[in-house]
């Protein structure tokens, strides 16, 4: 297995692992989908919470470590963000396509 793939699969456990504390049962999802109880669409909030990631890196780019979350991890949070995004906004736009057919 190369590398990039056993990155991935390191990216498939953290999330499998990480949706036991978050998501709900048959959701897990669940956490990254309560952006909407604040107007913000649950893909979109996805983003935000992959920027507070860039943001660790940033320090890290500044200081040269990170206390509580390793270098490792953040990178890892943020490639799993970006997969939820992504599923996500399928998501809805799958749903605005259902809801008004016109589109």
């Amino acid at each position: 297995m190369s590398a990039f793939h056993e990155a991935i699969q390191e990216i498939v456990t953290m999330h499998d692992r990480k949706s036991h504390d978050y998501g709900l049962e048959g959701d897990p999802l669940a956490n990254v989908r309560a952006s909407e109880h604040f107007g913000v669409t649950a893909w979109l909030g996805t983003i935000i919470r992959m920027n507070d990631k860039i943001s660790r890196i940033k320090s890290f780019c500044k200081r040269g470590n990170l206390l509580n979350e390793s270098l490792e991890d953040s990178l890892l949070d943020i490639a799993v963000y970006a997969v939820i995004a992504l599923v996500l906004y399928r998501e809805s736009e799958t749903k605005a396509r259902h809801d008004n057919p016109q589109r």
